[in-house]
């Protein structure tokens, strides 16, 4: 069977099945088709029922057709082929067989949100298979979410984004497969950003996503530059207080300052910091309550602005390697003396 010219039989994950089915409410075995082994994960996360039974199935047997669901005596189902001439024996349907299924976006899109760190945001924008599910950093930047099924589709939605929301925002998609050049030029026009869920997302086994990558290193350059809240002065004392925290203090690993230049300079989730094994998810999350209280500033919004704080901290790293070098020096030239002497 063909969807959107694009083979069943070819797609290997759930994003490209999200852009097949866009949109459209199907049976549970039509969803399995379209997300081959990911389908498990993807119905127990953001699959619901929607009550309301199907008319077709796609053919047990695997032959093309799709198969009327008609109702048996004793309240029983049964998918009839419609081919002619009729080749394929009658099967029986359960119920949870023929009710359609649809993507619960809300979901989906606050999962997105807490994925990549961004604040969730569901808006309507009223543009087809388009929403806003998150505001990424300080100043809010619109992280809209779409799902097309065609280059056409996906082009208007470029249009209308831009001259709905004019300039700076995040556009996230399943694929990149529908970008052409004109919508690459009006995006780059905009100063807005397009990333594939695809390249930049993990739907695991349990059902939750993962991003490769936090918002904070995606997402920085799409950023209002003017809204930058971080003056150099007070960048170092930010960095100055992260410090003061470790002073005289004996903590377990990682230190407050390392949680600190992971989460915040590198744009890590907290599960990606945990994931190698070597922190437990608790201590993190108390790094993080404390950088929020001895700064006063939420550990979110710094991260918005991770490459102007990973200039200071490089700024700062330096100063030190070069003392750390003079006074080396100092020393090999105090040796040298005491050696002539």
């Amino acid at each position: 069977m063909r969807r959107n010219g694009v083979e069943a039989s070819l797609m290997s994950n759930v994003w490209q099945c999200l852009e097949a089915l866009a949109g459209g409410n199907h049976v549970a075995a039509e969803w399995a088709k379209w997300s081959g082994d990911q389908f498990v994960p993807l119905r127990s996360a953001f699959l619901r029922d929607t009550q309301k039974r199907a008319g077709f199935i796609p053919c047990p047997h695997g032959c093309g057709c799709e198969h009327e669901i008609v109702p048996r005596a004793g309240g029983k189902l049964a998918a009839v082929c419609q081919c002619e001439p009729w080749n394929c024996e009658d099967v029986a349907v359960t119920p949870a067989e023929a009710t359609l299924l649809a993507l619960n976006i809300a979901k989906f899109g606050r999962d997105i949100a807490k994925a990549f760190g961004c604040d969730p945001k569901d808006t309507d924008l009223r543009i087809p298979g388009t929403r806003q599910v998150a505001a990424f950093g300080g100043a809010g930047v619109p992280v809209v979410l779409t799902i097309q099924s065609e280059r056409t589709g996906f082009a208007r939605v470029v249009t209308q984004l831009v001259a709905q929301l004019r300039e700076q925002f995040i556009l996230l998609a399943p694929t990149n497969r529908f970008l052409d050049g004109i919508s690459l030029g009006l995006l780059k026009q905009a100063k807005a950003g397009l990333f594939d869920l695809e390249s930049n997302l993990v739907l695991t086994p349990s059902g939750t996503l993962k991003a490769r990558k936090g918002a904070g290193e995606l997402f920085s350059p799409y950023a209002p530059k003017d809204c930058e809240p971080l003056e150099e002065d007070q960048a170092r004392q930010l960095f100055a207080l992260v410090e003061k925290l470790e002073s005289g203090r004996r903590l377990k690993n990682p230190s407050v300052m390392e949680v600190f230049r992971l989460y915040c300079i590198k744009g890590k989730t907290t599960d990606q910091i945990v994931s190698g094994g070597r922190y437990s998810k608790g201590t993190i999350i108390n790094r993080l309550k404390a950088i929020r209280r001895a700064t006063g500033k939420d550990p979110d919004e710094m991260r918005a602005f991770s490459p102007y704080l990973q200039r200071i901290e490089e700024t700062i790293t330096d100063s030190r390697a070069a003392y750390i070098h003079h006074k080396a020096l100092v020393h090999d030239n105090k040796e040298t003396d005491d050696e002539s002497e």
